[in-house]
Formats: structure tokens, C-alpha cells, sequence
């Protein structure tokens, strides 16, 4: 058993060593020979995209992995009242924040200036980490206590 998970994992840690540096082949590539036919905005698009891609491409099979590979307590968390819903919800926000910010720098980022800017990319930030803090909170102080680690007690008792 244990053999067959290391060779499972095997192939997503050299998937993740040849993604990542794949992305940052592309990236300099990008940025050496493409980036100047850009305007900045445009180039915040790509690389945003380029990054939704890269957490894909990774997140899914790190992420079956990781089901697969669950204790008995991380198995009863999925088995708690509202935990599914909400973390499917997490996902689509940030996977909704990310392409509208990439829309947002490819079509209509140009008229505006560099603080105007950044000050959509800090206003969606904020607005997407109040909506998971709220969605969040409720539940983790409902069930947050039981589903404790062990080992976080004695991080804790270590403090």
C-alpha cells in the first residue's frame, strides 16, 4: 500500500517540477519577447491567466490526491452540515475573481491609471476574502472546536 502511494504521488511531484517550471519558461518568454507588444494591463491578464491555468492544471490532481488520502476526522468534516456547499462556493468566488480580474486588465483596465488599477485588483480582494470570511466564520465557530487535530493542541500547549 504504501508503495502504490508514493508512485501515485510520484507523478504529481514531477508533474508540479515540470508545471512549474514550464511556467517559468513561459513567463520569461513572455516577458523577453511578447510583453513589449503589450500594454502593462494586457500583460497582467496573461500572467493571471497564465496563473488560473498553472492552479488547475496542479490543484486537480494534488486535490484527488488528497481525498484519496484522507484520516477518519478529515473524512467526518466532509460529513458536516454546510462544509460541501461552502467549499465549492470558495472555489467558484476565487475562480470567479480571478477571470473577472483578468477581464478586467485585458478589455477594460486601459483608460484607467496604475492606482485606479490596483485599486480594482485590492477592492476584489477584499471583497472576495469578506465574502469567504463570512460564509466561513458562522461555520468555523459552530464546528470549528470538534474537528480540532490532535496536534494542534500540542502546538498550542507548546505557545
Amino acid at each position: 500500500m504504501v508503495d502504490e502511494d508514493i508512485k501515485n504521488m510520484g507523478w504529481r511531484v514531477s508533474l508540479s517540477i515540470l508545471v512549474g517550471v514550464g511556467w517559468l519558461i513561459f513567463l520569461v518568454l513572455w516577458l523577453f519577447f511578447y510583453a513589449e507588444n503589450y500594454v502593462w494591463e494586457k500583460n497582467i491578464a496573461v500572467v493571471l491567466f497564465s496563473l488560473l491555468i498553472l492552479c488547475g492544471v496542479l490543484g486537480i490532481p494534488w486535490g484527488i490526491w488528497a481525498l484519496r488520502h484522507q484520516s477518519e476526522k478529515d473524512k467526518a468534516v466532509w460529513q458536516t452540515k454546510g462544509f460541501r456547499w461552502r467549499l465549492w462556493v470558495s472555489g467558484i468566488v476565487m475562480v470567479g475573481v480571478f477571470i473577472f480580474l483578468i477581464y478586467w486588465f485585458w478589455f477594460l483596465a486601459e483608460p484607467f491609471d496604475v492606482y485606479q488599477n490596483i485599486a480594482i485588483f485590492i477592492i476584489s480582494i477584499l471583497i472576495m476574502g469578506g465574502l469567504l470570511g463570512a460564509m466561513w466564520a458562522p461555520w468555523g465557530m459552530r464546528y470549528g472546536p470538534q474537528h480540532r487535530r490532535p496536534d494542534d493542541e500540542k502546538d498550542e500547549e507548546k505557545s
